[in-house]
């Protein structure tokens, strides 16, 4: 545009005869009532088939009632489709085969809460959790620990209560 200059001009180049715009609608109606709507023409080009308005509703209601089965043409085909979630699938399940290594859970990632919630949704009972223990635990063993008193005071004043004590 600038190697042309077209930015610098200040007319856009159309003119229009002086007063036409003014005086448009006079000569339009003019025109009009000399030559008349369409004169010299006697036929429009459009021709209507003998009794077509007389006939429309009942053409139409056929039509609707006929059950012609129209073929419809998909976009996509079913057996592709097919084929591309076949081969989506296995690659998600691959690479979720193969990622997952390092996600086994083992007892060293699990957690002690989500124990704990197992168990007490589990509701196992005292029996079941004694039969499930070893004959290892038995007393000497838990007094042959060395037990530091500073833990234990702080572990008997953090979940222990007043009324724990006096139900004893």
């Amino acid at each position: 545009m600038k190697n042309k200059k077209f930015h610098n001009m200040k007319s856009s180049g159309f003119k229009a005869p002086d007063g036409y715009l003014e005086s448009f609608d006079e000569l339009l109606f003019k025109r009009l009532k000399v030559n008349g709507p369409l004169k010299g023409h006697k036929n429009s080009g459009f021709k209507v088939p003998d009794r077509y308005f007389e006939t429309f509703d009942e053409k139409f209601a056929k039509n609707l009632s006929s059950d012609k089965k129209i073929k419809i043409i998909p976009f996509i085909s079913w057996k592709k489709m097919a084929y591309v979630s076949g081969i989506a699938a296995s690659i998600i399940l691959m690479i979720s085969l193969f990622n997952n290594n390092n996600r086994i859970p083992t007892f060293d990632n699990l957690e002690t809460a989500l124990i704990d919630d197992y168990i007490v949704e589990e509701d196992f009972t005292n029996e079941d959790i004694a039969t499930l223990l070893s004959d290892d635990l038995t007393l000497n063993n838990f007094m042959d620990s060395h037990l530091i008193d500073d833990n234990l005071e702080e572990y008997i004043l953090d979940n222990a209560s007043v009324e724990d004590y006096l139900k004893e």
